[in-house]
């Protein structure tokens, strides 16, 4: 089954510099075997996660969400609307292994809204539904984005009211469609310069509008669902770096000015050689939640080179299970999602040009890996 291929702002860096390029985006060392625990455990609780939310579902029982429960952690997945409409067994490891889905592709601008003011709802709501009748949360990437745009909006550089009436429109017509069904919104994905200070100067939206439109949209969004908790997302800043310094003092900036951002989703695409290490990861995800932020783990996969060896794998099983010990040590971790959960459907072989394969928990025919395992044994 061809599959729809991921559009990510690293795209070109990737290319440019190989796959390795992930490892530049910070410093990384092979798993450590223990790692500081930060703090109690604090359940995120949020209105829209309340029991009576899910009266008319039906929620699975077994696998890695009953587990997952019993910790107080969302475990979710990226979901392939392809993947489930063409293979019966995509949606059936899907309800019984997780709690929480975002949508891989069909929540984002070149899809909801490929014609301008023209909103097609029809693809999310099918994985709306399927949440609802299985028990599952769902939460949203992205409303604003630098890639991922319609051939109307890409490249292009907008008359600054009209760029600011996309934007308010584009937030108000999706939040509105889906208020109360989604939780966690990433208002924001990738705005940060990967090159300097500042935001991505390529960003039509900055560029049309100027770094204010970042306030603007979050203040629009907490007007449009007033009850969901607003998120910024970010790749390559897991860990302590350069990078997640100046993501820390930014978002201190906007909440010292009454921007309404509630949380920090830390995206985790990592090689199983190269990622940064848990006292790192212990360490960044504990100042952002003492700043008075959520951090969610948004889309988890660790890369095996092509010819993995039995050595990557059980260095990929340890990897998840740090993941997944350091979210529940943290403050402040709530959710953890997978950007996928079967190599039959990962975006991984396509954005690293075939250098890396085999990065998620089920293998192409749905055999659960020692990944699976060791998160198992984390959440019992």
């Amino acid at each position: 089954m061809k599959r729809r291929e991921q559009k990510f702002s690293r795209r070109g860096f990737l290319k440019a510099s190989g796959a390795a390029g992930l490892a530049l985006a910070g410093p990384c060392f092979l798993p450590s075997s223990s790692g500081p625990a930060v703090g109690g455990r604090e359940r995120f609780f949020h209105p829209n996660l309340a029991d009576d939310d899910a009266s008319d579902s039906q929620p699975e029982t077994g696998g890695l969400r009953s587990l997952a429960a019993g910790k107080g952690l969302l475990i979710g997945s990226a979901f392939s609307n392809d993947a489930f409409q063409n293979d019966s067994l995509y949606g059936e490891v899907l309800a019984r292994e997780f709690n929480c889905l975002v949508a891989e592709n069909t929540m984002k601008l070149d899809v909801i809204q490929r014609v301008r003011g023209r909103f097609d709802f029809g693809p999310a709501d099918e994985m709306m539904a399927f949440a609802g009748r299985k028990g599952m949360k769902v939460r949203a990437v992205p409303l604003v984005w630098h890639d991922a745009l319609p051939d109307w909006a890409q490249d292009k550089t907008f008359p600054r009211q009209e760029a600011l009436d996309i934007l308010r429109g584009h937030i108000f017509t999706v939040m509105g469609h889906f208020q109360g069904r989604v939780f966690a919104w990433d208002v924001l994905n990738e705005a940060l310069n990967d090159k300097g200070p500042g935001l991505r100067e390529e960003d039509p939206w900055h560029r049309s509008i100027g770094p204010e439109y970042v306030d603007r949209i979050y203040h629009w969004a907490h007007e449009a669902d007033p009850r969901a908790a607003l998120f910024y997302n970010e790749f390559g800043m897991e860990g302590m770096s350069e990078k997640a310094d100046r993501c820390y003092e930014w978002i201190k900036g906007l909440r010292a000015r009454g921007v309404p951002i509630h949380g920090l989703g830390l995206q985790f695409h990592i090689q199983v050689d190269k990622h940064p290490t848990r006292a790192d990861v212990t360490r960044n995800i504990k100042r952002f939640n003492d700043l008075g932020l959520t951090v969610h783990i948004t889309e988890l996969d660790v890369w095996l080179p092509k010819k993995a060896d039995a050595a990557d794998f059980r260095k990929q099983a340890a990897i998840y299970r740090e993941v997944f010990e350091t979210a529940l040590a943290a403050k402040n971790c709530p959710a953890v999602v997978l950007w996928g959960f079967t190599d039959r459907y990962s975006w991984v072989p396509g954005i690293s040009n075939d250098s890396y394969d085999q990065a998620l928990i089920f293998d192409r025919d749905y055999r659960a890996k020692p990944a699976y395992e060791a998160i198992a044994s984390v959440l019992r």
